[in-house]
């Protein structure tokens, strides 16, 4: 779910362009397509899945949507449960991931990358003669970790490479072990700790590259676990003040050197040497720039020492006082996209896609306190779908679950993405409406039963014949302005539709 989440990112950001991925089941003959394209004038995106590939492809479905988990939901079932492994499809980037052996990936393509002439995305920045390579992406979807692992684990042999638009990188590979990096000024194990610290910049791998040079000693994994201790410490620095132009000063007058090792020796195990020959070098006239480059010592070396240094309470940073200060240069905040997926997902449910009863408890509080601070108007829509039996005794069902997702499909095509879909109590479900008066949800309720009734949900199974549908609206501050009653309201509208002559009730209009 999460690669399908990434491919709906990459189509928001290059609208206008069709993007393809395409996989097959490494025992079978079976091969599936799923290409999405976001219009260039907004809206949400254009999803088609195919069975084959080129002219034998022979359309699934075609769906509009942003909603991960509905699309998601459409995969599995047109692979028949058994088209995916269990962590949905393969990641995109990765080409054939051997983390998933079950499945051979041709990468995401664009509609013009099908020439054999087009050989990278449009707007890629510095344009990479990626050739036949199968991993190439963007550090802004894959986290370098991430990107490191995934050569390890795939024991490739090559050359990684690193873009952007002021600085780039090299990391040879053999057999997945890096054996020797550049970047900008470092080379090496330091190397590898800056491009830990990238976050945007294209990177292709171009396979079978090799080198004579090894300046990498230590494994993988250290080196991934130095480099996030590394970020860590820098994070302490920064929020410390370590700015170029800040002041480094002594905390202690004439310390011996005794005293001074019994209060390092509280921090990390760091060489003495070291730190003594740091902690002498402080002159509290200089800055911390004129300190770096007096010593000339690699960026993991210095932070560490200066981290233990500040913990034991040997050195202090001191902003300079004479002038007036600049506001400190701000640094972009990188936005974790899967998290915030993985909060989202974790308010709905997996079965049916819609939030949890819980979750809509708390998104109307929520939305309840914006109205009121903006007097704007909310709608809640409480309805029903039910089977229907016309015996004697009729009796009234909830949908299966095949029924309710078709359903649930229709009603996110027709709402707004703001709009909020939900299970409301046991068999319930709920519209939280923002921004819309009680004739806005009349009309938007129609046009639901509109689209549930059309046509069969299961055809010969579930259609208009069986199927029962009851609408009820209240609004505030039209019906109440209190939320206990807007819900009860709510309800009571349901219940008089479900009794009613038509499938819309408003509690506006109950006598």
């Amino acid at each position: 779910m999460a690669d399908v989440h990434h491919l709906l990112s990459k189509s928001l950001e290059n609208r206008g362009t069709s993007l393809e991925i395409c996989w097959s089941p490494a025992d079978t003959d079976n091969e599936f397509s799923l290409t999405v394209q976001a219009s260039p004038r907004g809206g949400d995106c254009d999803w088609r899945m195919f069975a084959g590939l080129g002219q034998r492809a022979r359309p699934l479905w075609h769906y509009t949507s942003c909603d991960v988990l509905l699309v998601y939901n459409l995969i599995v079932s047109s692979c028949g449960g058994g088209g995916l492994p269990p962590g949905g499809l393969p990641t995109p980037e990765f080409g054939t991931p051997v983390e998933r052996p079950f499945y051979k990936l041709d990468s995401v393509r664009t509609s013009e990358e099908m020439s054999p002439l087009k050989t990278s995305l449009p707007g890629d920045g510095a344009a990479m003669a990626r050739g036949g390579s199968a991993l190439t992406g963007d550090l802004a979807h894959v986290q370098m970790p991430t990107l490191l692992q995934s050569i390890l684990m795939a024991k490739m042999t090559g050359r990684l490479k690193i873009e952007s638009s002021d600085r780039e990188a090299e990391v040879y590979f053999q057999g997945g072990i890096p054996v020797h990096a550049m970047a900008t000024d470092t080379l090496g194990e330091e190397s590898i700790f800056e491009l830990l610290t990238w976050k945007d910049g294209n990177f292709y791998f171009e396979p079978g590259a090799t080198t004579d040079a090894h300046t990498i000693k230590q494994p993988l994994d250290t080196l991934l676990l130095q480099g996030m201790q590394l970020i860590d410490n820098a994070a302490y620095l920064r929020n410390k003040g370590l700015r170029p132009e800040a002041l480094i000063a002594r905390k202690h007058q004439n310390l011996s050197e005794p005293d001074f090792e019994a209060m390092v020796k509280s921090g990390m195990p760091l060489n003495m040497t070291a730190q003594k020959q740091f902690y002498k070098a402080i002159v509290e006239t200089e800055t911390i720039q004129q300190l770096l480059e007096k010593l000339r010592l690699p960026r993991s070396m210095w932070i560490q020492l200066m981290c233990n240094l500040l913990r034991t309470d040997l050195i202090s940073i001191e902003q300079p006082r004479a002038g007036k200060r600049d506001k400190p240069p701000l640094e972009p905040k990188g936005i974790d996209k899967r998290a915030i997926m993985n909060i989202m997902m974790s308010l709905r449910s997996p079965e049916t896609g819609m939030f949890t009863y819980p979750a809509f408890l708390y998104f109307l509080e929520q939305e309840y306190f914006r109205a009121y601070r903006s007097a704007s108007p909310i709608s809640v829509v409480v309805f029903q779908m039910r089977i229907y039996s016309a015996n004697l005794d009729p009796v009234r069902e909830p949908l299966p679950l095949s029924a309710l997702s078709e359903a649930v499909r229709r009603i996110s095509r027709v709402k707004r993405h703001v709009d909020l879909l939900a299970h409301y109590e046991a068999y319930d479900y709920a519209l939280l409406l923002p921004n819309t008066k009680t004739g806005g949800a009349q009309i938007f309720a129609n046009r639901l039963v509109k689209a549930l009734m059309s046509e069969p949900l299961i055809p010969g199974v579930v259609d208009g014949s069986n199927l029962q549908v009851a609408f009820g609206i209240a609004s505030i501050p039209e019906d109440f302005l209190d939320l206990s009653l807007l819900l009860s309201a709510a309800e009571v509208a349901k219940n008089a539709a479900v009794h009613g002559a038509g499938p819309v009730a408003l509690y506006r209009d109950i006598k």
